[in-house]
């Protein structure tokens, strides 16, 4: 039985780039590090741009490997203004 409270009343996800717009929706950004299962992450983002005009914000994070490497990530930020367009994307692709 699916929980409704889960994803704040919006319907589930069918895809994996459904899935990642709708943590951008809820959450306001994604990174890699909440899609560890997901190895085409960059390719759904990158969709959500090209192909979907959905603007986002992206700022680089650094972390720590380990063995003590520096390394770097991006942070997606869905803008304030790009939101309610998000929300009629997820609902036209969810259909």
């Amino acid at each position: 039985m699916k929980n409704d409270n889960l994803f704040q009343g919006f319907p589930f996800p069918k895809t994996s780039e459904q899935e990642v717009l709708l943590t951008l929706i809820l959450q306001g950004h994604v990174s890699i590090f909440d899609f560890p299962y997901l190895s085409g992450f960059r390719t759904r983002v990158s969709q959500l741009q090209t192909v979907h005009g959905l603007s986002l914000d992206r700022v680089m994070d650094k972390r720590c490997n380990k063995f003590g490497n520096t390394y770097s990530y991006a942070i997606h930020k869905l803008p304030e203004e790009q939101k309610e367009k998000a929300i009629l994307l997820y609902n036209k692709l969810n259909n």
